[in-house]
């Protein structure tokens, strides 16, 4: 997965909904440093920390994986 991308779509999803990080991570009980890491493209985030901001930021995990090359 490339990480870069993928926090990129992160933080376009976040800035689209006016989003603060730390009113991210409290919806979604994601940690305020993991959130800036993703978005920063390092890190390498679990399923359930994906899970949980796919829900939050209202993604589609199909249209994000096509976005995203291995």
């Amino acid at each position: 997965m490339d990480l870069k991308i993928f926090g990129k779509i992160i933080r376009e999803k976040r800035s689209t909904l006016k989003l603060k990080q730390d009113e991210l991570s409290q919806k979604s009980g994601v940690a305020i440093k993991t959130i800036h890491s993703i978005e920063l493209g390092k890190g390498n985030p679990s399923i359930k920390t994906i899970l949980r901001l796919f829900d939050t930021l209202e993604l589609d995990f199909i249209v994000v994986a096509s976005k995203i090359k291995s």
